[in-house]
C-alpha cells in the first residue's frame, strides 16, 4: 500500500510539473483495474530416460490455466485530439490456477492457489492509443508492448498451508497488447475507458516442440486530464 501511495503522488507531482510548462490538456493520469485470465501450453522432449516406461526420453505435456488481477497507474501524453500514448507500472497478483501435466503418457494435475500478498509480477506497459471520436464516447484502441518483469512468487503447492518461493520464466519478457474498447468522457477532466486486451507471448522456446502463452483481461480506467 505503501508504494502504491508513493507511486500517486509522485505521479501527480511530475505531472503536475509538466503541465505547468508545457500547457494543459496533453497530460493524463490513469488508475487502472482489471481481471485476467491466463493460459499456457507446451511440449518438451528432455534427454532424460524414464524408468517406468524405459523410454530412453521424458516428454513432458503440460498445460495451464490461471486467473489474477491486475492495478496499475498510468501517464498519458496526447499528440493531437485523437493520438496519444502511455506508459507507467501495472502490478498483477495472482489468484489461483491449475496445471495440467502429462509426462510420457502418464497424467497428473496440480491445482494452486496464491495467498500470499508478495505473489505479483510487474510490468512496464509502452504504448500507443487512438480514438475515432473527440465526442463524449468514442472507440478507443490501443496497441504496443509491455515489459514483464519475473518476480518471487510464494505457491500452495501441496495445498497444506505452506507456501514456498518459487520463480517461473525468464527475467523479462517483451509482450505484445492489444485492446479494442471504449472511452466516456464524464467531465472536461475525468474520462472512463473500458477495454479488453490481449496478450501472447511471442518469445523463442527453442527446448520446446510448442509453446503457447496468452493473457486476456477486461481493463477499467479512471483517467484525470490536466
Amino acid at each position: 500500500m505503501k508504494t502504491w501511495i508513493y507511486l500517486g503522488i509522485t505521479g501527480f507531482l511530475f505531472l503536475g510539473t509538466i503541465n505547468s510548462t508545457f500547457g494543459q490538456t496533453k497530460f493524463a493520469l490513469s488508475i487502472s483495474l482489471a481481471p485476467i485470465y491466463t493460459h499456457t501450453d507446451y511440449s518438451s522432449t528432455l534427454p532424460f530416460p524414464d524408468s517406468n516406461t524405459q523410454s530412453p526420453n521424458t516428454v513432458v505435456t503440460a498445460s495451464s490455466h490461471g486467473l489474477n488481477y491486475m492495478l496499475g497507474l498510468s501517464a498519458r501524453y496526447n499528440f493531437s485530439p485523437k493520438w496519444s500514448a502511455s506508459t507507467g507500472i501495472w502490478a498483477t497478483h495472482g489468484l489461483s490456477g491449475t496445471t495440467h501435466f502429462d509426462i510420457n503418457g502418464i497424467a497428473a494435475q496440480i491445482p494452486y492457489h496464491y495467498s500470499h500478498p508478495l505473489t505479483n509480477a510487474y510490468k512496464v506497459p509502452l504504448l500507443v492509443n487512438y480514438q475515432s471520436s473527440t465526442g463524449r464516447l468514442s472507440p478507443y484502441f490501443t496497441i504496443g508492448t509491455s515489459l514483464d518483469f519475473r518476480s518471487v512468487s510464494y505457491v500452495d503447492l501441496e495445498g497444506n498451508g505452506q507456501e514456498v518461493p518459487v520463480k517461473f520464466g525468464k527475467a523479462l519478457i517483451i509482450t505484445p497488447l492489444v485492446g479494442i474498447g471504449a472511452i466516456y468522457n464524464l467531465k472536461s477532466h475525468l474520462s472512463i475507458v473500458a477495454q479488453p486486451t490481449i496478450q501472447y507471448n511471442v518469445q523463442s522456446h527453442p527446448t520446446y516442440s510448442y509453446y503457447h502463452s496468452y493473457q486476456i483481461g477486461l481493463q477499467m480506467q479512471i483517467m484525470h486530464r490536466f
